[in-house]
């Protein structure tokens, strides 16, 4: 899987297969992720979201967490976006 990391605050875009964390007050990170899957009986695409997940202790352990869950997902390149401190990245979608 080929990962792009994304400058500090900057959003991956709509299109994009994609991991958000964000650091919380105290300290901890949150993961969510959207992610393109295609549907190759019907030829379409469908969209999977990893909601949010439980607060993790450090940015590696959510960012770990969430390039297993796109590579379980068969995801080919994989766009990971970070919040700049405590604020959040917008979700494009």
């Amino acid at each position: 899987m080929e990962i792009v990391n994304l400058p500090v605050g900057v959003p991956a875009k709509v299109e994009d297969d994609c991991i958000r964390i964000q650091q919380l007050p105290d300290g901890n990170f949150l993961l969510t992720g959207t992610l393109l899957t295609s549907d190759s009986v019907e030829g379409g695409e469908e969209s999977v979201g990893l909601i949010q997940s439980e607060p993790y202790p450090s940015y590696e352990a959510a960012e770990a967490a969430g390039l297993a869950w796109a590579d379980e997902c068969g995801v080919a390149r994989l766009h990971v976006s970070h919040s700049d401190g405590t604020t959040p990245l917008p979700d494009p979608r």
